[in-house]
């Protein structure tokens, strides 16, 4: 059954985003990047709250955004217990996804949402065995790798066209460990035009 609901997700997932992959089928073409209207540097920290686990964690990432059209293309790698790992050696986890999407908004706020797959990897402890994941291999820790959709739902304040903050609502749908994650977005770029006093136009 737990397969049986995932799968569903996926296809909603899909399928709410089916007209954006559709129609921005004919801008992939090779002058794409030539004739974007901006782009930013994504970083964001946040909880991760896990599927199996009632305790958040500590997460962090960075991601690459192009826009073009009032669509986005995304590429974000967020880190599970990163700080843990490099100052304890304890489990991580991490994610790489790519994702797109559409924004509302050409001023000082604007709301975005966006869709995608993503990879999910790492590893966990396991004293015992009721660990939510498959491990491969043996020890003190297990490994996993896993492959799933992603989701982004951001809220932006943009005080300048090329600086904006914001709250970013993500989803990382997997077959393993699903995880939800609130995390506070900045983002450095090309975001939007000057805005123009009424005195200047």
């Amino acid at each position: 059954m737990t397969r049986i609901k995932y799968l569903l997700l996926f296809l909603l997932l899909f399928q709410f985003n089916s007209k954006l992959f559709s129609q921005d089928v004919d801008d992939l073409n090779e002058d794409f990047l030539s004739n974007i209207d901006g782009f930013a540097i994504n970083p964001k920290i946040g909880p991760a709250f896990a599927e199996y686990d009632l305790n958040s964690m500590p997460s962090m990432g960075i991601g690459f955004n192009i826009i073009k059209n009032n669509f986005i293309y995304s590429i974000d790698y967020i880190g599970h217990d990163i700080l843990a790992a490099l100052i304890l050696d304890s489990p991580s986890q991490n994610q790489l996804g790519a994702m797109m999407g559409k924004y509302l908004g050409e001023r000082y706020f604007r709301i975005q949402y966006q869709a995608g797959i993503n990879m999910f990897w790492g590893e966990y402890d396991s004293p015992g065995e009721t660990q939510p994941f498959i491990g491969i291999g043996g020890g003190p820790n297990s490994s996993f790798f896993t492959i799933g959709a992603a989701s982004n739902v951001g809220l932006k304040y943009i005080p300048s066209k090329k600086f904006s903050i914001g709250i970013d609502l993500l989803l990382n749908l997997n077959f393993k460990n699903s995880m939800f994650m609130p995390m506070l977005s900045i983002e450095f770029g090309e975001l939007r035009n000057a805005i123009e006093s009424p005195r200047n136009r």
